[in-house]
Formats: structure tokens, C-alpha cells, sequence
């Protein structure tokens, strides 16, 4: 059974991810490390925002808000300022450099000059606490966004880049699942589960390349272990938006038929998804797109990143034995 120090079991039977590889609920303090993070991803996303813009092509960063960033007041007693969550602070200047004395620095005075960084960032946060009372916005026993929540992201990520969202995702066929249980409620003994619809959301956009690990896995039943490195391409004859967009994302932007990458997709001509939380320029650089996007999950802030990524380098060392093995390998990766 999961320990307390593990998930919380909040009210109403909410669960919340409070350690992990991530150690989630750690980031959430005032430290000297977290506040050189936070100025490393805002000069990241500066860099990316001026090579992407140098290129002619337009930027924006989704940060995906943390659970417990969002839902704080369904903790049950266990007290977390949301207002420390990384996400929040990479979005609100001000509170964090009055923590640490820093303005002597020349890194900080160059990442509050340059402020292009603000208007790439998505705010996800303030719409979702303000939306949080009406709809569950998470599954309750998952990490991850609920239908709801994942609607309200992607008409966001509309509005911020000036794409008309499509307005009948709700209207899509859709199914009740009484036994449905979330990453979280795996971790018990015996699971904890929920009731959820889940909604099919792909209709016009079509799947027009999948890497070859994404294959293997699919056809092996295991769709749900794929990671970074995973790689699809969708076309959409009747998209209203002719863009080509690429798309850089994690688990929250999964390319499952109910995830946030089939939205994106049923919105534009051309979506290119690529599971990673780092750029590959070399690969914008083939793919030529009219947008790029990064989503990333908050928690992930607390990780550095160069950008120094490698695809193609990145799936040969990962994947190549167990795609060598052959589909009828029964190892499990």
C-alpha cells in the first residue's frame, strides 16, 4: 500500500502526488536552488523564444500546473503554499526575486531586461483556480487532467496563439467507465478507483506517421509505457488553421485519442508531436513548422536543460535493442 509520505489521500477521497522521481511536494519551498531554477528556465525559454524567433517561427511554453497547485485546499491537513509552486514563480517575477538578494547579478539583470520570456509562457494556473470550484479539472485517483481540464488548456493554448479552438470536442462520442483508476490510485493496495468519461476525440485528423517504436509498443499492448522519444505526425484536410505546428510535450500532452496532442490536432492542418521536455532544433530545423509549442509538466522545472537534445541520437540508444529484438520478443521493456 502507498505511503503517506507517497500520494495523500486529500478530501472527498482526492489523491495527490507528493513524492515520486520528482519529489513534487519538496518544490514547493524557498530555497537558493529553486530560485537559480527558476532563472535557468527563464533564460531557457528566452534563448528559445529568440533562436525560434530568428528562424521565423512563432513560440510558447505551457507549463502544466501540479495538482496540488491547483486543488491546495483539498489537502487534508497538510499545509502547502501553492503560491511556491514552480510554475507559479516562473510566472510572477516579483515574488521571487524579493526572496534572495540577487540584483547584483548580471544573469538577473539580463532575464528582467529581456522579458519576451513572459509573453511565451501560457498561464494555466489562473484559470484553473478560478474554474477549480466548478468542475473537477483533474481525475481524482490521476496526476494528470481530467476531459474538463484538459479542454480548458487546450482553449488556452488557442487563445495564445490565435487559433480558433473547435467547439464541439464536448459533443464527441463519449463513454462512462464506473472502474477507472489514475496513476495515483495504482499505488494502492487494493487500487482506488473512480468513474470517468472518457471522451473519443479524434474524428478529422489522421495519423500519418508513427516512429517505429511507437509501433512496436502498439502493437505489443503497450501503448500506455511509451515515454520520451515516442513520435507521431497527424494530417487534417478539414482543420480551419493551416499551420504546421510541432509540438515538444510529456505525458500531459499524450497523443492517446482522448489527450491534449488529438485537440491540437483536430485544430491544425499539420501537428507533429514529439515526447520530450526539450527542444531538438536540428529537427525543427527538417520540419520547417509555422509554430512550435513546448509543454511541460511543473514539476519538471526542477530539472536543467540545455537543449542540446538529440532526437534521432536520443531513440538509437534507448530503443534500438529492444526494437532489434524483433515484435515477437515477449521481454517486457
Amino acid at each position: 500500500m502507498a505511503t503517506s509520505d507517497e500520494v495523500h489521500i486529500g478530501k472527498h477521497d482526492w489523491l495527490f502526488l507528493l513524492q515520486g522521481t520528482n519529489n513534487v511536494s519538496s518544490q514547493y519551498v524557498r530555497s537558493p536552488e529553486a530560485q537559480f531554477l527558476l532563472i535557468h528556465w527563464r533564460l531557457i525559454i528566452a534563448q528559445r523564444e529568440r533562436r525560434l524567433r530568428a528562424l521565423g517561427i512563432p513560440y510558447k511554453h505551457v507549463l502544466m500546473p501540479e495538482k496540488i497547485t491547483i486543488y491546495d485546499h483539498l489537502l487534508d491537513g497538510l499545509h502547502i503554499d501553492w503560491r511556491l509552486s514552480p510554475a507559479y514563480r516562473l510566472l510572477h517575477e516579483d515574488e521571487y526575486y524579493r526572496l534572495f538578494p540577487l540584483r547584483r547579478l548580471n544573469i538577473v539583470k539580463y532575464v528582467r531586461r529581456n522579458l519576451r520570456w513572459r509573453s511565451t509562457l501560457v498561464d494555466l494556473i489562473a484559470p484553473m483556480r478560478q474554474q477549480r470550484d466548478l468542475q473537477d479539472l483533474f481525475h481524482r485517483t490521476d496526476s494528470h487532467l481530467s476531459f474538463a481540464g484538459r479542454l480548458l488548456a487546450y482553449r488556452e493554448i488557442c487563445r495564445a496563439v490565435g487559433a480558433e479552438p473547435v467547439r464541439d470536442f464536448g459533443e464527441r462520442p463519449a463513454l462512462y467507465h464506473a472502474g477507472w483508476v489514475g496513476d495515483l490510485g495504482t499505488a494502492f493496495d487494493p487500487p482506488r478507483y473512480e468513474g470517468t468519461m472518457l471522451h473519443a476525440l479524434q474524428r478529422d485528423a489522421v495519423r500519418v506517421y508513427a516512429s517505429p517504436i511507437v509501433e512496436h509498443r502498439e502493437r505489443r499492448g503497450q501503448s500506455g509505457t511509451l515515454h520520451t522519444g515516442a513520435h507521431v505526425i497527424y494530417r487534417n484536410a478539414r482543420a480551419a488553421d493551416p499551420r504546421r505546428v510541432l509540438l515538444f510535450g510529456d505525458s500531459y500532452a499524450n497523443f492517446a485519442p482522448i489527450g491534449l496532442t488529438i485537440m491540437l490536432a483536430e485544430t491544425f492542418r499539420e501537428l507533429h508531436f514529439v515526447w520530450s521536455t526539450q527542444l531538438d532544433y536540428d529537427h525543427v530545423e527538417r520540419v520547417r513548422p509555422d509554430l512550435v509549442l513546448t509543454e511541460m509538466s511543473e514539476r519538471f522545472v526542477f530539472r536543467a536543460s540545455k537543449d542540446d537534445w538529440n532526437f534521432e541520437q536520443y531513440v538509437r540508444q534507448r530503443y534500438a535493442a529492444e526494437l532489434a529484438a524483433g515484435p515477437d520478443d515477449e521481454a517486457r521493456p
